[in-house]
C-alpha cells in the first residue's frame, strides 16, 4: 500500500512537471513573437531557461502563474545587478569620476525599476494584469536609461552594460505575459457580455 501512495506522489509530481514545462514552452514561444520581445536575439531561449530555473515555476498552471514567477526573476535579477554596481562603487572599480557618477544615477534608475516591478507584482497577486503590465514596461526604463548615460557622446563604457540588456529581457517576460493575460480577460468579459 505504501509503494501505491509514493507512486501515486511521483506519478503526479512528473505530471505536473511536464504540464508546467509545455506552458513554459509554449508561452515563452507565444510572447516572443509579441511586439519588443521580437527584437531581442533568443528571447524565446531565455524566458524558457529562466522559468525552468524557478523551481516555482514547476507549479505554474497558467500564464498569471507565470507571470508571478516571471517578476519575481526579474526582481532578483535586478537585485544582483544593483548589488553589483554597488560593489563596483564601494570597491572604487571604476575608470574616472564620470563613470562614478553615471552608476550612482544607474542606482537611482534600479530603486525606481524595483518599485516598478514590486508594485507590478503586487498588480498581479491582485489579479489586476494590466496595471501590472504597465508597471513591469515602466520599470524597463530603468537598465535601458542606464545603458543610455553611457554612450559614444561622453566616452564611457558601463561595466554594466551586458547585466542591463539581460534586464531588460527579464523584464519583458512578465510585461509580456501580463499584457497577454490582460488581453484574454478583456474578452473573456466581453463574450460574457455579448451572451447576456
Amino acid at each position: 500500500m505504501m509503494y501505491l501512495i509514493v507512486f501515486a506522489f511521483l506519478f503526479n509530481g512528473c505530471t505536473a512537471n511536464k504540464v508546467s514545462d509545455s506552458l513554459i514552452q509554449k508561452s515563452c514561444k507565444e510572447a516572443s513573437k509579441s511586439p519588443g520581445p521580437d527584437m531581442i536575439p533568443d528571447f524565446e531561449i531565455v524566458c524558457i531557461a529562466s522559468l525552468k530555473e524557478n523551481p516555482k515555476s514547476q507549479k505554474a498552471r497558467n500564464l498569471g502563474d507565470l507571470t508571478m514567477v516571471g517578476a519575481n526573476n526579474a526582481i532578483s535579477n535586478l537585485t544582483n545587478v544593483k548589488r553589483m554596481v554597488e560593489k563596483i562603487i564601494k570597491e572604487r572599480k571604476y575608470k574616472n569620476s564620470l563613470t562614478k557618477k553615471l552608476l550612482e544615477e544607474c542606482l537611482k534608475l534600479y530603486s525606481n525599476s524595483f518599485k516598478l516591478l514590486t508594485s507590478g507584482l503586487n498588480y498581479v497577486k491582485m489579479r489586476n494584469f494590466d496595471k501590472a503590465a504597465d508597471d513591469f514596461m515602466d520599470a524597463g526604463e530603468g537598465p535601458a536609461f542606464c545603458g543610455l548615460k553611457f554612450n559614444g557622446d561622453n566616452q564611457q563604457i558601463s561595466p554594466v552594460k551586458e547585466e542591463n540588456i539581460v534586464l531588460i529581457t527579464m523584464f519583458d517576460i512578465p510585461k509580456t505575459f501580463a499584457r497577454d493575460v490582460s488581453y484574454e480577460q478583456r474578452n473573456n468579459k466581453n463574450k460574457k457580455e455579448e451572451t447576456n
